[in-house]
């Protein structure tokens, strides 16, 4: 669902500044604390100033905060960056030449050595839906097969079941089928959190926590997506997309038409 152009401008403010703009390629490598972003910008910025800046871009939605004890920290939200690609590049993407960017690639495609590293990967996505969090959380657990398109084969079936050690997986329907993850903690309505390479290649272990909060008559539904291992850039990039593609786009609209019939 593309953005109304009147909800995009607090995300074109905050984008303005060149500080916020740093704050977000700082964020985009790996999330980080409000005293990590403050000694990236002393003596330049105050704490002050530079607390200001990350409170402009929370309201734009650009970064999501989370505390672990004493620690705020903050992590950068792809969302609204894919709603402006939405509004104001999908639509001209016809008049690109795709001859120039073939060869752009082909040059600039890195060679194995450099593609991968033993890292880690964290996304973070919030997104708010027009539906209650029981609504929300029936969405990603017993109708995931209605909006979980990212599959290795077409026709499968996508399930997930529903309870500690319960298996998240597609099912070819020929005996053959691939393991997503695996349910390691469930609190319907609220959590769920699943181990597993959700399909990455490489030697990598990750960790999926879906967080589900009322908000109002709807639900924010925060998505944390951990990967340790052999991940590629490319990887990272189309997996940041992917979540957008199928929270914002597919499981919201799912939730959104259903809480509307009920």
């Amino acid at each position: 669902m593309v953005a109304d152009i009147a909800e995009l401008d607090p995300i074109w403010k905050a984008l303005a500044d060149p500080t916020r703009r740093a704050i977000l390629d700082l964020l985009r490598e790996k999330p980080r604390t409000t005293g990590d972003l403050t000694s990236a910008f002393e003596p330049r910025l105050s704490r002050f100033a530079v607390i200001k800046h990350i409170g402009v871009l929370e309201g734009a939605g650009l970064l999501v905060t989370s505390r672990e004890g004493r620690y705020v920290w903050h992590h950068l939200n792809a969302v609204p960056l894919q709603e402006m690609y939405e509004r104001w590049v999908r639509p001209y993407e016809a008049l690109w030449a795709s001859s120039l960017l073939d060869l752009r690639r082909h040059i600039d495609t890195p060679t194995p050595e450099e593609e991968t590293s033993m890292d880690v990967v964290t996304i973070e996505q919030k997104i708010r839906m027009a539906a209650p969090p029981e609504r929300v959380f029936k969405g990603l657990t017993e109708d995931v097969n209605a909006w979980w398109d990212h599959r290795y084969r077409e026709g499968s079936t996508v399930s997930l079941e529903p309870h500690v050690g319960g298996r998240f997986q597609e099912n070819f329907g020929d005996g053959g089928g691939a393991l997503y993850a695996t349910v390691s903690f469930i609190d319907p309505g609220r959590r769920l959190t699943m181990r597993g390479s959700m399909g990455m290649g490489g030697a990598v272990t990750g960790v999926i926590k879906y967080d589900l909060e009322p908000s109002g008559t709807g639900t924010v539904l925060r998505l944390s997506h951990h990967v340790v291992g052999e991940v590629s850039q490319e990887d990272r990039d189309e997996y940041a997309a992917g979540w957008t593609a199928l929270l914002e786009g597919n499981l919201r609209s799912l939730v959104e038409a259903g809480a509307n019939h009920d």
